[in-house]
């Protein structure tokens, strides 16, 4: 099960960061693991704030800005924001495929990552 979940946790942040997909059934898994496992959705953070914090300088800058995050706090808000709304079901599957396609209407998921 962890090997499992790490794989669709690491797949997840990757594919949201280099514009790769999911299938259905993988988000679906992924979210029901991080849904019901604070442990899995805690590793998940903790992973995505590893990849958040190795991005690039200006990414980061334009990011927090665009999300109304400190650039001090940008990881940590930013995984803990996405996880916490993913496993709550309120970043769906279309929400996540629409993340990779840039003429897509995205603001559902930039006001979830705002905090709103």
């Amino acid at each position: 099960m962890k090997t499992a979940f790490r794989s669709c946790a690491v797949f997840l942040g990757v594919a949201m960061i280099a514009g790769c997909t999911l299938t259905e059934g993988q988000f679906n898994n992924m979210q029901a693991t991080i849904g019901g496992s604070p442990a899995a959705k805690r590793q998940a953070i903790s992973e995505c704030m590893v990849r958040q914090k190795a991005r690039p300088l200006s990414e980061k800058k334009n990011d927090s800005v665009m999300l109304n995050i400190g650039l001090s706090n940008f990881p940590a808000t930013y995984c803990t924001r996405l996880w916490n709304a993913t496993a709550a079901g309120r970043i769906t599957y279309a929400d996540y495929l629409k993340l990779s396609q840039p003429t897509a209407d995205s603001s559902k998921v930039i006001r979830i990552m705002q905090g709103r």
